[in-house]
């Protein structure tokens, strides 16, 4: 067998989407009989436009192509085989798909170091039956003008990868009918509200925003769920009670199973709504009032677009702070995670957790924002949290900061 490829090269890495409910759903049998016939068409795929297999693991795959056009061409390939086969208990896996282009050089047989965590985080961000890229990839094709035969790319804006400071320009496969939104660089916002007016007070002023797509509604959280599959969206305006479905749980199935799905921010009446704290937990970004100003409104959707989660740090603390239920510091045992931070992490958490920016941590700390920046990245992927939402309910969970603290 050839050598691996060295120098510039593309990886592409695929997993199944919410492969653990599929195996609950299937069983063991019939779910070792989806993976090996999910692998069996990812490996002619690779195979067929010239790639190697480098790694197979569970329900993760990894190939690497000399060239930016054949990985993509494979993964397109790869998805069309996927709908098109017969599933145990006709359940097709839902496979997402991360495409990047980088220098890299193999050792032992496989592949380290920074373009491949990126590709791993790329494909992360996928949902399932998406192929997203990076710019990289999307830059070298321009250049050597390589043939896509037919397939269409379009660029989805920027998103936070999971480990990544700054956000990432990234691309997909599209059909050139089904382009959405976000291909012409605008922010695609679902809003969901089981009172029509308010929906329709909100579409008034986000789509007076250039850079605002509403690209869809919803009146119930069941409604939100199918509609956040459907249409993708970077950003939902998510009501807290509604009938049917809650915004509560509608969060939980938006994000469960997820590193970096959607960003939810939570609308409510109260700005001590006892649901408010649980959706934090879920997974959601922060929260807003209804009564919230519109400037605001809309400054708050690109705020956490961005991955800037936390809002209004010192309102969330407070919600924190109201409804989280604690035993006594003494019979509370903390989180066998907090234990891989730095003493200098533990610190940069607890200002966190207080509500501090990161303008305010550098000064209190006395060290540059940048420095904060790169302590809070490391802090989120350690105790495998999504933001710094999560980060401060994690904090007030496990005792590193008391109520009342700052």
């Amino acid at each position: 067998m050839s050598p691996l490829p060295a120098g510039l090269v593309s990886f592409l890495m695929t997993d199944i989407e919410g492969s653990t409910k599929l195996l609950r759903r299937l069983g063991k049998g019939p779910y070792e009989e989806l993976l090996q016939e999910h692998r069996a068409i990812l490996s002619n795929a690779v195979e067929e436009f010239s790639g190697r297999m480098v790694d197979t693991q569970g329900d993760s795959t990894f190939a690497v192509f000399d060239r930016p056009s054949n990985a993509i061409r494979a993964a397109a390939a790869a998805q069309r085989a996927l709908d098109a086969s017969e599933w145990p208990g006709g359940v097709p896996p839902r496979v997402r798909m991360g495409v990047h282009t980088g220098e890299s050089t193999p050792s032992d047989d496989t592949y380290h170091g920074l373009a491949v965590h990126r590709a791993a985080r790329i494909c992360a961000a996928a949902t399932g039956g998406q192929v997203l890229m990076s710019d990289s990839t999307v830059s070298v094709l321009a250049d050597t003008h390589e043939d896509l035969a037919g397939l269409t790319l379009a660029a989805v804006g920027e998103r936070r990868l999971k480990d990544f400071e700054e956000p990432v320009l990234l691309h997909e496969i599209v059909e050139a009918a089904d382009a959405p939104s976000t291909a012409r660089g605008k922010l695609a916002v679902l809003v969901v509200d089981d009172q029509a007016l308010v929906r329709a007070g909100f579409r008034m002023i986000l789509e007076a925003e250039s850079d605002i797509d509403v690209v869809g509604e919803a009146a119930d959280g069941a409604e939100a769920v199918e509609a956040a599959l459907r249409t993708r969206p970077d950003v939902i305006l998510m009501d807290v009670r509604m009938p049917n479905v809650d915004g509560l749980e509608a969060t939980r199935r938006i994000l469960d199973g997820k590193e970096d799905g959607p960003r939810i921010l939570i609308l409510t009446t109260f700005d001590l709504d006892e649901y408010v704290y649980e959706a934090l937990r879920a997974g959601a970004s922060g929260f807003l009032l209804k009564d919230t100003p519109p400037e605001q409104l809309v400054d708050a959707i690109r705020v956490v677009s961005k991955g800037d989660s936390l809002l209004s740090p010192a309102i969330t603390r407070r919600v924190i702070e109201e409804f989280v239920l604690r035993p006594p510091a003494s019979a509370h045992k903390p989180a066998p995670e907090l234990d891989e931070l730095t003493t200098r992490e533990l610190e940069m958490l607890r200002y966190v957790a207080r509500g501090l920016s990161n303008a305010e941590i550098a000064k209190e700390a006395f060290v540059s924002e940048t420095t904060v920046k790169t302590h809070v990245a490391h802090i989120l992927m350690k105790l495998h949290l999504r933001d710094r939402v999560q980060a401060v309910v994690f904090a007030y969970e496990n005792g590193v900061v008391a109520r009342g603290a700052g």
